[in-house]
Parts: structure tokens; sequence; C-alpha cells
């Protein structure tokens, strides 16, 4: 375990708050920027579920705590370490990725377990292939038959879901083993106590954001074809970034009690919720239009 998921874990034994990206209010956020700016060719139910895409954008994190089997797998889901796998060519498979980093040497050389590096962007990808597999069930379906109905519901539910994963991508601390503090050499004496996790994406999103700030920042509507790489993408954008949010904390940006709020804080935390919201857009938009298309054949058929 990496010294910053160790605090992180420790800060847990002592306060019942949630160790997962964003937030409450920040997955929120994503969602309804998503909403307010998907285009208009998509069928009308979808539509009429923007509450509950809204509400189901934080139910990975109310799953936590709900038995050893699924807190086994729930946590990995909402992060990729990437430094650990930068160096790699990886897979959209999730299990050639296991076998990879075992066979790479990089658990070894890290001395860590095959779940530490994270499994974020395969849950993206995983999820968003589902949903367009769904669409084509539902473009098969009887207009205004039972079955139609059930496949809309799961549509609904897990594009919901998948809002969750993408707003955690789009957050630079769940693209870094430096997650809450920073435990790489500080030659900048970046913070390293278990609060920098929630000083940014809890405290800050909850006392600054608005839809109203996020909105002007999500980008036009893109297609998008590759499902992991999009994922990929945005991991490694936030990764970059990484740096950036630790000097903005340094320098007091996040302080809650700083008059002015920093402008440069406000603006960084609006553009990463917005790029959530523009991948997590896109990802439904494409789902549904990729879904025009035939199913991949398998060796099953």
């Amino acid at each position: 375990m990496t010294p910053a998921r160790a605090c992180a874990l420790l800060l847990a034994l002592f306060i019942a708050l949630p160790l997962f990206a964003w937030g409450e209010k920040g997955h929120y956020l994503v969602a309804e920027a998503a909403t307010l700016t998907l285009p208009n060719d998509m069928p009308s139910f979808f539509y009429q579920a923007f509450p509950q895409l809204v509400w189901d954008a934080y139910d990975p994190d109310r799953w936590k705590g709900a038995g050893e089997s699924s807190d086994a797998v729930n946590p990995p889901e909402h992060f990729l370490d990437y430094e650990y796998v930068a160096a790699l060519k990886l897979p959209a498979d999730r299990y050639k990725y296991v076998d990879l980093l075992y066979k790479s040497g990089t658990l070894r050389r890290h001395g860590i377990a095959n779940s530490t590096p994270g499994f974020l962007p395969w849950r993206i990808a995983e999820l968003s292939e589902r949903i367009t597999n769904e669409w084509r069930q539902w473009r098969a379906a009887v207009p205004g038959s039972p079955e139609r109905r059930f496949i809309e519901a799961d549509i609904i539910r897990d594009s919901g879901v998948l809002g969750h994963f993408v707003g955690d991508a789009s957050n630079p601390q769940h693209a870094t083993y430096n997650y809450n503090g920073w435990v790489d050499e500080n030659p900048n004496h970046y913070a390293t106590d278990c609060n920098a996790n929630d000083r940014f994406e809890r405290y800050f999103v909850s006392d600054q954001m608005t839809v109203g700030a996020v909105v002007p920042k999500v980008a036009a509507p893109l297609l998008r074809t590759e499902y992991f790489a999009t994922a990929m993408g945005e991991v490694k954008d936030s990764n970059a970034l990484v740096e950036t949010l630790y000097r903005i904390d340094r320098d007091g940006g996040f302080d809650l009690f700083r008059k002015p709020v920093s402008q440069e804080a406000y603006d960084f935390t609006a553009s990463r919720l917005a790029a959530g919201a523009s991948v997590l857009r896109d990802l439904w938009w494409s789902a549904w239009k990729a879904s025009e298309k035939p199913r991949r054949r398998t060796s099953d058929d």
C-alpha cells in the first residue's frame, strides 16, 4: 500500500467521510452539466430521466461498506495511479492488463498488489460498451412493449453509474499515487497531510462550485469511437495536472477562508468538472450513435 493510500485509510478510521472522488456535489455537477449540453437527437426517455442520471452518479460511493467482496472490488474502480503504468502499453482487456502487471515486473518492482494501480479506465470502457449494447437491444425491441421499458431502465441505470467513474477520471487526485498528500520527492513543499483530497474535491467544490460555473467550460460534443482510449486520455490529462493542483493547494488556493477566493483555484476546479462532463456527455451520445451498427460477433456465436 502506498503512503498516500495508507494515510487515507488511517483517516477513515477516525471520520465517517467517504474517500472517493469529488464528493457528492461534484459528481452531481458533472452529471448535470453533461445533461445540459447533450445533443437533442436521442430518444425522449433519456432526456426525461435526467434527474435519475444525476442521482445515480453518486451511487458507486454509496456502495461503500456493502461487504467484504464488494469492498475489495469497488475502491480500485475509482482510480488509476498512472505513475505505476505510464511506461506500459495498456490493453483494453482488464484481465490482460492484470497479466501485464505481473509479466512486466511492475508489481514486484513496486511491491504492490495487482489491484493497487487501479482499474478506472477499464470500468469506464466496460460500462460504455454495455450501454451501447443495451441501446442495440432497445432498437430491436417492440415500441411500447414491456421489454423496451425494461431495457430503458437498464440504459438509465448504467448511464448514471458511468457518470460517477467518468467524473472520477477528471479529478487529478484519482490519476496519481499522490492521492491524498504528496509522496514523491518534494522539493516544492507540496502538502503531505491527509487533508489534501478533501480540501480540493469536497470542501472547495461544495463551497464554490455551481453548474453555472461548469457548463460554460464544457467542450463541444465529440463522437467517441474508442471508449478505452477515451478513458485513458482523460486519465492522462488529469495526471498531467497533479502538480498544478498541489501547487494551487500549497499556495492556499483551496482555503475556504481566503478572501477573495483564488481565481486560479476556481477556474481550475470548474475546468476539471467540465472535463468530466464533456467526456460523460460524449460517451452517452456516442453509445447511442454507435448502437446503429451491429454488435461485434464473438466466439460464442
